[in-house]
């Protein structure tokens, strides 16, 4: 009663002095002292996550026993997911779980190549959708250690080994769980499949949370928590988070959680952004074939193209201030193939030499260039050449600063020879050595880093012109759903404006719909309009099927439209950022019905830019 009556007195008082009730209830939401700190330590949770850069996924499961073959049948699409692609039948399925024996599981040895390939860090699938679990568990007798002749917990012989060898441990686990509701998993209603984006029971919820409590208990320190597929609701994704963060507060989590639940993005498999991501921390999966569980019919590429790849791809992603989690998958007895084996060996040793470009690096503060990426730390800058230049001049575009030297990364005493042209450095790679898989040269510059982004000017005809090949693709991130992101939403553009004023814009376009609404947009205004393609171009309808990313399909359009749009202003002279997008929202949504009923249209740009032009402003 005394509390109520000082509630009143306080605020007949600040009616009294005229300052509004609201101020103290808006004071009352600030963050209290532990919510800064909880952030605070979040904060630096994330930077030592992003400072290990390079981690191994392990995907290893009784499905590697089947070696992607069932019943004498070759069987396509993703190995870890037999038992679905397939449709094997949960008494079968068992069956091959029984037989299930990892005898020449070497934890030791597989920590010790991830760490000669420059890793930091281990995930391993500790119960994938099959609801299989690598570890012992109080809560189902469907483990490792109960029933299998194995007899022991793998994952913690994998945590024992990862604490000895100096490496951080993370672990993987799957929402849907095939086992859980019996021989009647869920299935699509649209081509009867087991499903992976099913409801999470609270049955099923509960059993969660339970074999979570083990996980974040019983295995040492954890580094990151990577939940996959599934349609928990919000406050089964809240359920899942606490139980982590109660007992692992520095373990991250990465966005499959679900609605807006995790602390950091993951990427569609094997996906690099076309620019640097600066709104979260993020990490891309990566593998070696078309699958992340064993096939013993897949064939990778030939060895030394394969470790390129995966070289050339850390590159992208280190540049583009990302971690790279590349996955093996072990044989049903538990040893590695020798191939991948090859490939993380081919990369540990170009990273002995390289290291200093990939880890504890900046992002790439270029624009697109068309011969690779670039990092940086302090002064310096690392030059990341994917393709080697012709007539051996690499051109930086845009770097203001002045250039102290230019050196091999693996050779500080091979300074190449460049010069300086207004605002490009050219740099003469006659006296480079080539490395196989990527070269690196460093570049030390004076002062702050100083760089103007690469632009188009008006030509002799008082047009400034943009063209597609020009454009740097925007993508949509969010943490809402499984599909972290929304591929091509925007296009961006600088141009140097000699003048401020009203420009007519001239757009030529190759349209992948019947119509679609646009916004044209500069620092200060915006021009929105409408776009009509092709006539009979239908929309494509979206399948969903599961850990494998869904592409827009672009219709075969061979017309060219040419149409003037409006005039965009420009407020003041000089470079100024142009942007093209979408004029109706596409939201990413936990739920794949409500993701999918949204216009598709929208869902990227599905337009074919070959030029837009802006017409200086006559006097």
């Amino acid at each position: 009663m005394f509390r109520l009556f000082k509630t009143a007195l306080l605020a007949s008082l600040l009616s009294f002095l005229s300052i509004p009730i609201f101020a103290v209830e808006t004071n009352q939401m600030r963050p209290t002292i532990a919510e800064k700190m909880q952030k605070v330590e979040i904060e630096s949770a994330i930077k030592k996550w992003q400072a290990m850069r390079f981690g191994l996924f392990i995907h290893f499961g009784a499905y590697a026993d089947l070696g992607g073959i069932w019943q004498g049948r070759q069987i396509e699409k993703l190995g870890e997911q037999i038992q679905r692609h397939a449709d094997i039948s949960q008494h079968d399925y068992q069956k091959v779980v029984k037989n299930f024996n990892p005898s020449n599981f070497d934890a030791d040895a597989i920590v010790k190549l991830a760490k000669h390939a420059g890793m930091r860090y281990i995930v391993l699938t500790t119960k994938h959708h099959d609801g299989f679990s690598m570890f012992e568990s109080q809560h189902t007798d469907f483990d490792i250690v109960d029933y299998t002749p194995y007899k022991k917990d793998l994952l913690k012989a994998l945590a024992e080994a990862t604490k000895r060898h100096g490496l951080k441990l993370g672990l993987y686990y799957s929402t849907p769980d095939w086992h859980f509701n019996g021989p009647y998993p869920e299935r699509n209603p649209s081509d009867g499949k087991i499903s992976v984006f099913g409801k999470v029971s609270k049955a099923n919820e509960d059993f969660q949370v339970a074999q979570l409590e083990e996980l974040m208990t019983n295995y040492g320190d954890i580094v990151e928590v990577f939940f996959d597929m599934g349609e928990p609701t919000l406050e089964q994704s809240k359920r899942f988070r606490e139980v982590v963060k109660k007992y692992q507060p520095n373990a991250l989590i990465n966005g499959r959680i679900m609605n807006n639940q995790g602390d950091f993005l993951t990427m569609p498999d094997n996906h690099v952004p076309d620019s640097p991501i600066t709104d979260y921390p993020w990490e891309t999966p990566g593998t070696f074939y078309h699958t992340w569980g064993y096939k013993s019919w897949v064939k990778g590429l030939p060895l030394e193209t394969q470790i390129t790849a995966q070289v050339r791809k850390l590159s992208d992603i280190a540049s583009m201030g990302g971690n790279f989690l590349l996955n093996i998958g072990p044989k049903g007895d538990g040893s590695i193939l020798a191939y991948e084996q090859d490939v993380l060996v081919g990369i540990g040793k170009w990273l002995d030499k390289n290291s200093a470009a990939i880890f504890d690096t900046g992002l790439n503060p270029f624009l697109k260039l068309d011969w690779g990426q670039v990092s940086t730390k302090n002064k310096s800058l690392y030059l990341h050449i994917h393709h080697w230049p012709l007539g051996n001049k690499l051109v930086l575009p845009g770097l203001v600063n002045k250039v102290k030297q230019v050196s091999l990364l693996t050779d500080s005493n091979n300074k190449l020879l460049f010069t300086q042209q207004q605002d490009d450095v050219i740099i003469d790679l006659t006296s480079s050595k080539q490395d196989p898989y990527l070269t690196i040269l460093k570049l030390d510059y004076h002062g702050g880093l100083k760089i103007v982004p690469r632009h188009s000017s008006v030509n002799e005809k008082g047009i400034i012109i943009l063209t597609g090949e020009q454009a740097t693709k925007q993508e949509k991130f969010g943490k809402e759903s499984y599909r972290s992101m929304l591929k091509d939403f925007s296009r961006r553009w600088y141009v140097k404006v000699p003048t401020a004023g009203s420009y007519q814009v001239k757009i030529s376009y190759k349209m992948h719909f019947k119509e679609k609404d646009f916004i044209l947009m500069s620092p200060n205004d915006e021009l929105a309009f409408s776009l009509k393609g092709q006539k009979g171009t239908a929309e494509n309808s979206q399948v969903f099927d599961g850990n494998e990313e869904t592409f827009e399909t672009t219709n075969n359009v061979g017309k060219n439209y040419h149409s003037i749009i409006g005039n965009l202003h420009f407020s003041a002279a000089g470079i100024q950022k142009v942007t093209l997008k979408q004029g109706q929202l596409f939201e990413l949504k936990a739920s794949t019905n409500a993701f999918k009923a949204q216009d598709q249209r929208y869902r990227a740009m599905n337009i074919e830019i070959d030029s837009i032009e802006l017409l200086t402003p006559k006097n």
